[in-house]
């Protein structure tokens, strides 16, 4: 979750005007600064809080009995219905967003507003923010770009999916190293590329062939079949041999990585569904999974994405997690990695066990799958 959504940077704007039409004698807004950030520390006594900023530097934000703190409440858009708050009534982890009065360079950086959201409420912001994601996210791998037009083609799973963006959709890009919604950087939508893993928010047309996006977040990720040559548990890594190459890799398992294996049933299933796709036919669907709810999200940070009743995010997300004592030499996996800025060495996002007889019927078939299964279903990877 990025910190202070446009949304809440209009509103504390509105609430900064309410502020300063009811304390005479202060400048105008025109010389005030805006601060954001998490806060570190809060000094009571000194009537100072620390806010660390997304760029990483932490400033120092002193208080006066002027300075008007308000309580930015989850669902309340109405800065005038905004609770006020108490210094002490802050700790560390809360969202502020300040308004200084003149510039950053000034000591002591005297605020005349503070806006606040507390832990609790980004917990339920999270909350909220997962279960739109698992209701109207999609992910998928580009298949096709059309700039003029700021449209994509998704593939996801066996299904094929139009991507529509306007002026208002908002972009993200994951960084090379991670699959954190925290590490993404503000993107363009002339960033996205062929073969990007998208993940994207938005309502779907009637016929459910047409997103049209409001955020999307695009990264450049690599999908794996390979089979375990070692397991060294002590150290969490793995070394297993590419399938598609024949070279060797080392795959890390972190603690946001995310391990489960198909039931023999299922995998038989999903071998059919794609060997009836590869040769023209109708994929067959009746041992496949039970359909129902579901979808994708986003937990711990990671990689938001999202789903539909039946398809393959959704089987796989409703499986049990596997640890890493169930792995064994000369299995065969699918993984989704990090793309790592050592191509030899990657960090596992996702993995898949019990795949031998999809690789069978359909060796193509993984960036399918690892794809349609959403990164958002359970935190995404650390990075190398």
């Amino acid at each position: 979750m990025k910190l202070f959504g446009a949304t809440l940077v209009a509103l504390l704007a509105m609430a900064t005007v309410a502020s300063a039409q009811a304390q005479p004698g202060q400048p105008p807004a025109g010389a005030r600064t805006q601060v954001a950030g998490v806060i570190t520390e809060v000094n009571a006594q000194a009537n100072q809080v620390s806010i660390k900023t997304e760029k990483g530097e932490t400033l120092t934000v002193t208080t006066s009995e002027r300075t008007q703190i308000l309580h930015a409440q989850t669902g309340e858009t109405d800065p005038k219905k905004w609770s006020k708050m108490a210094l002490s009534e802050m700790a560390p982890g809360d969202e502020a967003m300040a308004i200084i009065r003149g510039t950053l360079d000034q000591k002591p950086l005297a605020a005349s507003s503070l806006v606040i959201r507390t832990k609790a409420d980004l917990s339920q912001m999270a909350q909220k923010e997962l279960e739109d994601w698992r209701k109207r996210g999609t992910t998928g791998t580009v298949a096709t770009i059309d700039a003029a037009a700021h449209t994509l083609t998704l593939k996801a799973g066996l299904k094929t999916l139009t991507v529509q963006s306007s002026e208002k959709t908002q972009y993200h890009r994951y960084a090379l190293d991670s699959a954190k919604v925290s590490d993404a950087k503000v993107s363009t939508f002339g960033e996205i590329k062929v073969g990007d893993q998208v993940n994207a928010l938005g309502d779907k047309t009637e016929d459910g062939a047409t997103i049209k996006a409001e955020s999307i977040f695009s990264g450049s990720f690599r999908q794996i079949a390979a089979t375990i040559v070692s397991i060294d548990a002590g150290s969490g890594e793995m070394k297993v041999t590419d399938l598609a190459t024949k070279k060797p890799i080392i795959i890390r398992i972190s603690s946001n990585s995310i391990m489960k294996r198909l039931p023999e049933q299922l995998a038989q299933g999903l071998a059919r569904r794609y060997q009836a796709s590869a040769r023209g036919g109708a994929p067959a669907t009746g041992n496949a999974a039970p359909a129902g709810p579901g979808g994708g999200g986003m937990r711990g940070g990671g990689m938001r994405g999202g789903g539909g009743g039946g398809d393959i995010g959704t089987m796989v997300e409703r499986l049990p997690a596997m640890p890493l004592s169930e792995l064994k030499p000369k299995e065969a996996i699918m993984v989704s990695t990090t793309q790592g800025t050592d191509p030899t060495r990657v960090t596992a996002i996702m993995l898949l066990a019990g795949v031998e007889p999809i690789l069978t019927a359909a060796p193509n078939a993984t960036r399918d799958i690892m794809s349609g299964w959403n990164l958002g279903g359970g935190g995404g990877g650390e990075g190398n």
